[in-house]
C-alpha cells in the first residue's frame, strides 16, 4: 500500500521530469533563426526563484552597427501569487561599465487572467524592454537579472531567460 506522502513525493517527481523535459524543448525551439543570443535559467521548482539567485546572460558584440530588441521570458505556474513582477536588469559593457534599470512587467489582467501563453499549469511571456538598440563597444557583454519582490523566494516562478534579436526596422 502507497502512503499519501509517497504518492505525493511521486507525483513531484513526475512532475519536475515533465518541466525539465518542456523547458529542454522550450529552449531547443526558442532558439529561433533570428535569435543572436537567447539563454535561460531554470529555478528549482520546489523553493521558486530566490532574491539573491540572480540570472546571468553573457555574449560578444563584434558589429555594432546592428541595431537589436531585448527580451525577458518568464515562466511560471499557477502557485505564483501576483499579477505582476519587477526585475533589476543590470548591464556591463566591455570597458566595464555598467548600467541598471528596473522593469515593471505585467502578466495578468485585474481579474487575474494571465497575458502569456502556455498549457496546463504552465505560463510563459516574452517582455520586450528595449527596442532599436545599439552596442557602443564592441567585446564581452554581460546582463544579470534579478527580482525585484518584496516576496522572497518567489514560489511558482520556474526559469527566466534573455533574448536578443535584430531590430525589424533595420
Amino acid at each position: 500500500m502507497i502512503t499519501a506522502a509517497a504518492f505525493k513525493r511521486e507525483r513531484g517527481v513526475r512532475c519536475l521530469v515533465f518541466f525539465l523535459i518542456l523547458t529542454g524543448f522550450m529552449a531547443l525551439t526558442a532558439c529561433g533563426p533570428d535569435a543572436v543570443f537567447a539563454g535561460s535559467r531554470t529555478f528549482d521548482a520546489e523553493v521558486g526563484w530566490k532574491a539573491d539567485d540572480v540570472a546571468r546572460f553573457d555574449w560578444q558584440v563584434e558589429d555594432t552597427l546592428k541595431r537589436y530588441d531585448f527580451f525577458i521570458d518568464l515562466r511560471h505556474n499557477q502557485d505564483y501569487p501576483f499579477t505582476n513582477m519587477y526585475l533589476f536588469v543590470d548591464y556591463t559593457f566591455p570597458n566595464g561599465l555598467t548600467r541598471k534599470d528596473t522593469i515593471s512587467c505585467d502578466l495578468a489582467d485585474q481579474r487575474g487572467r494571465w497575458y502569456g501563453s502556455g498549457f496546463g499549469n504552465l505560463i510563459g511571456h516574452r517582455i520586450g524592454f528595449r527596442q532599436n538598440t545599439g552596442f557602443p563597444l564592441q567585446g564581452d557583454y554581460t546582463v544579470k537579472i534579478a527580482h525585484g519582490m518584496r516576496l522572497d523566494p518567489l514560489r511558482g516562478m520556474l526559469d527566466v531567460g534573455f533574448r536578443l534579436e535584430p531590430t525589424s526596422f533595420d
